[in-house]
């Protein structure tokens, strides 16, 4: 039987403890077919606003090297593989790398008898079976949510996460979640504990000093 068709990707996994570390090439490119932009957009990058098309994302090379536990050389070679392929293309310029993933529709367009829905519905549907899938554990109040390890260095309640999902929705929360942690990544988690005392709100300052 030949293995055609189409099925749901979830962004999340990849953050997940099932995302074991590293990846390996195959688990490395599905991350980056599905992390790119499913609409046109525009992101800010160190003050710099950078257009994004459909299919495409930014991110850098030390970025994905973090994300996928590679060395550096590793993901060059990979990169240069897949464009030799003609899987993608991707330019980098000061610091960050956009990637353009080539026949994008070929894996994200909307298969047949699938309803379409808006970003709306879509992050209220996600925010819901969160809910769904906690019905079994204790009813906590916001001080005594614990903390939980988000990105490789966000930690954010269960509360504080689904906050953010809810205000912004599930593609900007997670421009910013990546945005935070690559610059904890720079600074270090000793600088970033003592700078920081919630990334949640640091998420929300960012935001609003964005949209001024």
């Amino acid at each position: 039987m030949k293995n055609t068709g189409w099925v749901r990707l979830w962004r999340g996994q990849f953050d997940s403890w099932v995302s074991k570390k590293p990846f390996c090439d195959g688990y490395a490119w599905c991350y980056l077919y599905a992390t790119a932009n499913h609409k046109a957009g525009t992101v800010n990058f160190r003050n710099e606003y950078i257009k994004i098309e459909r299919g495409q994302f930014l991110t850098s090379k030390l970025q994905l090297q973090k994300r996928f536990s590679w060395t550096y050389r590793h993901v060059e070679n990979f990169l240069k593989a897949l464009q030799n392929d003609e899987m993608i293309t991707y330019r980098t310029v000061n610091r960050y790398t956009i990637i353009n993933i080539v026949n994008y529709e070929r894996f994200q367009s909307k298969p047949d008898g699938i309803v379409e829905q808006s970003e709306e519905q879509i992050d209220n549907r996600v925010i819901t079976e969160r809910k769904q899938g906690n019905t079994n554990k204790n009813v906590k109040n916001e001080k005594n949510d614990k903390k939980r390890k988000v990105f490789d260095f966000i930690y954010l309640t269960e509360i504080e996460h689904n906050k953010l999902l809810k205000d912004y929705g599930l593609e900007v929360t997670d421009t910013y979640l990546h945005k935070l942690d690559d610059y904890i990544g720079v600074i270090g988690e000793d600088v970033a504990k003592k700078k920081y005392k919630s990334h949640y709100h640091v998420i929300k300052s960012w935001y609003r000093k964005d949209k001024k």
